[in-house]
């Protein structure tokens, strides 16, 4: 009897088996296909920024200049990011090409030792290479990072005077820069995103003036940069 039932049973099996197979052949069902997933988070986006006016170090033949204010007018940049899979795509790199502009004052200041005072207009163009961490959501993705690179800063219709030391004219120096920096992206879309972001950022440059025998002019520029953009993921 128990082998009786038994056999019922592996028949009735194999023809539910058999009905399924060709019933999902005959309707011509189509298998879900496996979702694939990149090896790699890539992102490409650009932003426009700008820093808050602040007191930095600038000398001039090894005196400084007291007061010394640098102002931002406006910048912009373009970064490349990828999170790799070993990382759990959470630690990744970035690479930043970003200028700024502004303008370097110090009130005219009258004492025994003379007379100090400073103009003139600054340009940095900076390449940087960023260590990212980030939160991997879907929608929203908040950020931190730290990095270092090579800053360019033009410092161009100087006239800077500290008693009988002088610069004055334009002059360019490549030097170490710094940042620390933070933010959060928000996807508009599946691939579109726009962010914001702030950074610290430092560097210092030593200029020479174009007047023979005039010194040579050091600025320790550091400052908060604030920007925002948009940008696309591959």
């Amino acid at each position: 009897m128990m082998s009786l039932l038994v056999r019922i049973l592996l028949i009735t099996w194999t023809l539910t088996a058999g009905f399924g197979v060709g019933f999902a052949q005959e309707t011509g069902d189509p298998v879900p296909p496996r979702k694939i997933e990149s090896k790699v988070d890539l992102y490409l986006s650009g932003h426009a920024m700008g820093f808050f006016r602040q007191d930095n170090n600038l000398t001039v033949g090894g005196a400084r200049v007291p007061r010394t204010d640098i102002r931002g007018t406006f910048g912009a940049g373009i970064k490349f990011e990828a999170y790799p899979w070993f990382t759990n795509k959470i630690l990744g790199g970035e690479i930043e090409a970003f200028g700024l502009g502004g303008s370097a004052r110090a009130p005219r200041i009258t004492s025994g030792s003379g007379t100090t005072q400073a103009q003139g207009s600054l340009i940095a163009v900076n390449t940087m290479y960023n260590v990212m961490l980030r939160y991997p959501g879907e929608m929203v993705q908040p950020y931190i990072g730290v990095g270092g690179g090579t800053s360019m800063g033009v410092l161009y219709d100087a006239s800077i005077q500290h008693g009988n030391l002088a610069f004055t004219g334009t002059s360019g120096d490549m030097a170490f820069a710094y940042q620390f920096l933070g933010g959060i992206k928000t996807f508009v879309t599946k691939r579109l995103f726009v962010f914001g972001e702030y950074k610290y950022f430092g560097t210092k440059y030593s200029f020479d003036s174009e007047g023979a025998g005039n010194s040579k002019v050091k600025l320790d520029f550091q400052t908060h940069i604030v920007s925002g953009g948009i940008g696309w993921s591959f």
